[in-house]
């Protein structure tokens, strides 16, 4: 609600003063030209006086004011304006309302609204800003003139000038928000040459599927799966394309059939109208979230600050919605897929591997933790991989391992999650039929298998990943292990 009047503020605040400046400058006009006549003609009638106007005389005699009716057609243009920009303002956010309640209908008008609508927002915002200037500029000079017969032209000055800079800023920063997500991972390219039964095993769940296959294949040590049409950057490069991330500690506590089906559900991404929406859609949509965040965290001091804030104010709404529209329809999505997953394995397995993924992605951030004291110590984990595993298979033990888990949502860098509760609900199954299974995080075939070498991959990307976690260290516990 706060946000929403914030928002409306900032449309209205300047159209709402400009429409007050010309009205109290019409009256004292109005006045000034009654008090004039009642000097010239001191028998004239009160009444006749009191609806004396200055628009009226103008429209008699145009000619014999020339100089204060074109003063009042400047303040009547003011009031008009005013009038229409603050109408302007609004019909932008009705309009933004509309598209996101249509973009409820479906995927196709989601991918049909959203990006030609960011495009529009940011003219919108870069025509109303201009419009405030002038409306701002023009109150102004018309209310000192007319009512203290001073104007103070260097305030003017400035408020021209802070209106022409915020026009620049917009223009500069409001198109560089439309942009598409671009994710870091730490991990290594897999080629079909380096990794051919991993290959193998991906195409044929493509071929299943009759979805498209990834054009690129990383591993890493962050503990999810995920496609994605944008920028990866990597260990190996930055990519472009498909590209299919798929978990080295997580592959150690799935069976094959469990990482099948998860490979799976990502490959569901790729298939029919949603490969569109993981193409065309997502990836702008959290590129553009995360780009707005980053405008208003780096505008946090410094005049661009009130600059952007009417662009900021405006794509957050934007933003705001189709969050409706993108929830919606990322659950029904994420459901789908979990069924694509179920076609390449079996709804079990499925099953299963939500939950250990669900159950146990998090023992990462304690690896993470436990990696940066050994840091601090001056020592490394030589497969931090291997060390997640160890402490999954603990975790597993524990009489409460599972508990809470059906209410968890998975954290993903491309896409929202549904509970695990819906999703297991979605297949059919409880947490109950599938919970002994689910604990079994040391299998017999994990998935690990699937790739060549995956010892010596994991320790290079240990070295990595906990060489990265050195520069963040803070300084105090890098000094220290530097002395050690």
């Amino acid at each position: 609600m706060v946000r929403r009047l914030w928002l409306f503020g900032l449309i209205l605040g300047v159209p709402i003063a400009g429409l007050l400046a010309a009205v109290v400058t019409t009256a004292s006009m109005d006045r000034q030209v009654r008090a004039a006549l009642r000097e010239q003609v001191p028998d004239a009638d009160p009444q006749t006086l009191a609806a004396v106007t200055l628009v009226g005389l103008c429209e008699e005699s145009r000619a014999e004011l020339p100089e204060l009716c074109g003063t009042s057609d400047n303040v009547e243009l003011l009031l008009s304006g005013s009038v229409v920009t603050g109408m302007a303002g609004l019909a932008m956010v009705l309009t933004l309302w509309l598209m996101g309640v249509m973009a409820r209908a479906g995927r196709s008008l989601l991918l049909y609204l959203f990006k030609p609508g960011l495009y529009l927002t940011a003219l919108a915002v870069i025509v109303l800003v201009v419009l405030h200037g002038v409306i701002a500029t023009s109150a102004l000079y018309y209310v000192e003139s007319t009512l203290i017969e001073r104007v103070h032209f260097g305030i003017i000055l400035a408020i021209g000038l802070g209106a022409g800079y915020g026009v620049l800023t917009i223009a500069q920063n409001v198109f560089r928000l439309v942009k598409n997500a671009s994710t870091v991972v730490i991990g290594v390219t897999v080629d079909r040459k380096n990794g051919p039964r991993l290959w193998q095993r991906i195409d044929a769940a493509a071929k299943t599927l009759s979805a498209l296959p990834p054009q690129n294949l990383v591993v890493g040590l962050d503990p999810n799966f995920f496609v994605t049409e944008a920028e990866v950057r990597c260990l190996s490069g930055k990519l472009h394309g498909r590209t299919l991330y798929c978990s080295l500690p997580l592959s150690r506590i799935l069976t094959e059939e469990e990482f099948l089906a998860i490979v799976g559900h990502e490959l569901g991404h790729f298939k029919g109208l949603d490969t569109k929406y993981s193409e065309r859609f997502y990836p702008i949509y959290r590129g553009t979230g995360d780009a707005l965040a980053q405008l208003s965290n780096s505008g946090s001091e410094g005049a661009g600050t009130i600059a952007l804030l009417p662009a900021i104010a405006v794509f957050s709404y934007f933003l705001e919605c189709f969050a409706v529209a993108e929830n919606r329809i990322s659950r029904a999505r994420e459901l789908e897929a979990d069924r694509a997953g179920v076609q390449v394995s079996s709804v079990s397995a499925m099953a299963s591997a939500l939950v250990k993924v669900h159950a146990f992605s998090g023992v990462w951030n304690q690896v993470q933790e436990a990696a940066m004291s050994l840091i601090g110590q001056g020592k490394v984990f030589i497969n931090a991989s291997s060390i997640y595993a160890d402490a999954v298979s603990n975790a597993a033990a524990t009489a409460n391992a599972l508990k809470g888990v059906t209410e968890t949502h998975l954290s993903h860098p491309t896409d929202s999650h549904p509970p695990l509760s819906v999703r297991l609900q979605s297949l059919g199954v409880t947490l109950g039929t599938v919970a002994k299974t689910s604990l079994v995080v040391a299998p017999m075939n994990p998935a690990i298998v699937l790739i060549d070498e995956p010892e010596k991959l994991e320790e290079e990307i240990s070295s990595a990943y906990q060489e990265l976690l050195a520069r963040h260290l803070p300084a105090a516990e890098a000094e220290e292990a530097a002395q050690t």
